[in-house]
């Protein structure tokens, strides 16, 4: 049985997970969240306790480690936006549906946390066929400059794309765990099961309250648009070699970048994750800013509890 101060510590860690985004959370999303294996009557007992002694606050509803009433005001502002825009992140996930190569497209980011800004991008998650992710990505980004012509450019960032061969994620900590947890799957249902399979292990370890269910019906997703025609000759013109020269190319490429706005080598390897069975273009390190601040905030909770 976990106790008090434990569930207490855990709560805590968590809120102040969300509050790096301004996010104060409803008590099932603490539930869902915290890092420790709690029944959800013992989580509520344990909300009532900490917002009765100060150590945490409640306002509407929502529970914040600071006073911050106006984080809620704009949290329900964004969750309002972020639902006008999933139509749009629907269409755009169909259009990536039908380029060669692609095994599911699933909605990732802020939008999956239904939340958004004025000027919130729609990221998207893609997974691809095997020994195809370069040509796949390449496609898709020369389809993306395109998107410049008509202002559409932010309706399609495909910033993390992944081989199905390889889905386990390398980065196993709360911040893939919560990208993978609330990640909407739009096109292949199938295959984002496959995903979470393929990283169940270490995920129910990170965030033990959530039912990582991958015991779901298979359904046949039928191939779209023009990739019923591409993919049979890209398959014939040495596509394992293409895929390689293309990931050379591009890592080539965003290496020159890196250095041109000095940005540290040291950090490019995480935020540019550039291998055969991954791609990932995260220029900001978001997620070692985030991983810093959280473990600074931990240390701190801890000498408290």
């Amino acid at each position: 049985m976990v106790n008090e101060l434990t569930i207490q510590n855990a709560i805590i860690n968590t809120l102040n997970y969300f509050f790096v985004f301004r996010h104060p959370l409803l008590p099932d999303e603490i539930h869902r969240f915290t890092g420790k294996a709690i029944s959800q009557k013992d989580l509520l007992h344990a909300l009532q306790t900490m917002a009765d002694e100060g150590s945490i606050y409640e306002y509407k509803g929502y529970y914040m480690p600071d006073y911050k009433p106006e984080y809620i005001e704009e949290r329900e502002a964004g969750a309002i936006r972020a639902d006008r825009l999933m139509k749009e992140a629907n269409a755009s996930a169909a259009i990536i549906a039908t380029f060669p190569f692609v095994s599911s497209v699933c909605i990732s980011g802020s939008l999956s946390k239904g939340y958004a800004t004025e000027t919130s991008d729609i990221d998207l998650f893609i997974v691809t066929a095997a020994n195809r992710l370069w040509i796949c990505r390449t496609l898709l980004h020369l389809y993306k400059k395109t998107t410049f012509l008509h202002g559409k450019e932010h309706s399609f960032c495909m910033n993390y794309f992944i081989d199905e061969s390889r889905m386990c994620i390398e980065e196993q900590n709360i911040f893939t765990a919560t990208e993978l947890a609330t990640l909407i799957p739009v096109y292949n249902k199938e295959k984002h099961r496959e995903l979470i399979q393929a990283n169940k292990s270490w995920l129910v370890n990170v965030l033990p309250n959530i039912t990582w269910n991958t015991d779901m019906a298979i359904f046949v997703t039928s191939k779209r648009g023009w990739r019923k025609l591409a993919e049979p000759i890209l398959n014939i013109t040495l596509p394992k070699q293409l895929n390689l020269a293309l990931m050379h190319l591009t890592d080539k490429l965003w290496r020159l970048k890196w250095k041109r706005k000095q940005y540290p080598m040291q950090d490019y390897d995480l935020a540019m994750k550039t291998k055969w069975y991954v791609s990932k273009n995260h220029p900001l390190n978001y997620q070692k800013k985030v991983l810093n601040n959280v473990n600074d905030i931990k240390q701190k909770v801890a000498a408290i509890f």
